[in-house]
């Protein structure tokens, strides 16, 4: 009976070490991260530009930018950073290349990259980062995409790289996400033009 009152004592004790320190773990538990995306899109299609024929659209970017960190870093830095309280809502591929496809569409049709007897489209996000000048006083959101079209058959008909690089109106991770936003769209718009002329 005494034993048994003892390991009942020792159990509750235990218990209530633990319940002490989840509480003291749950007290600093950090708050959320601030989530970002690109905002709505309510931009028109490029004035002056025909219509492009079906293609097929397959996207991917570098492994870099594989999750929801918020990339950022010094002019000439040699190593990128991660807002530690801020994140994209999705990935940055996700994010690109549903602003794309939207982009691309007001122009002509776009279907998923598997679609056979197209002619096909593959973009890469190679860049897709907030940079910041040496003093930290300006940065810029930089977007760079690589495409290639190709014919149904697998022959190359032309290829672009596209670099846009925005001002941040603010030097925080809220500035970065609005210049990337506004980088992407002016990227979109520019590879929608390239596109139009390239399938005529």
């Amino acid at each position: 009976m005494k034993r048994s009152m003892q390991s009942r004592v020792k159990w509750m004790g235990a218990l209530c070490l633990a319940l002490a320190l989840a509480g003291c773990s749950l007290g600093k538990m950090e708050p959320a991260p601030v989530l970002y995306d690109l905002g709505i899109d309510e931009g028109s299609a490029p004035a002056g530009v025909g219509m492009h024929k079906p293609v097929a659209l397959a996207f991917n970017a570098t492994p870099a930018l594989a999750d929801t960190g918020m990339i950022w870093r010094v002019a000439n830095g040699d190593s990128p950073r991660i807002y530690t309280r801020s994140r994209w809502s999705v990935s940055p591929p996700d994010l690109v290349r549903q602003r794309l496809s939207e982009r691309l569409a007001r122009l002509g049709p776009i279907l998923s990259g598997d679609t056979v007897g197209l002619p096909r489209l593959q973009v890469t996000l190679t860049r897709f980062e907030q940079v910041f000048s040496a003093d930290g006083a300006t940065s810029r959101g930089q977007v760079a995409l690589q495409a290639v079209l190709l014919q149904a058959d697998g022959q190359l008909v032309a290829q672009k790289l596209v670099r846009r690089s925005v001002a941040s109106t603010t030097q925080d991770a809220g500035g970065g996400a609005r210049a990337l936003s506004q980088a992407t769209d002016e990227a979109a718009d520019e590879l929608a033009v390239w596109l139009s002329g390239a399938m005529r």
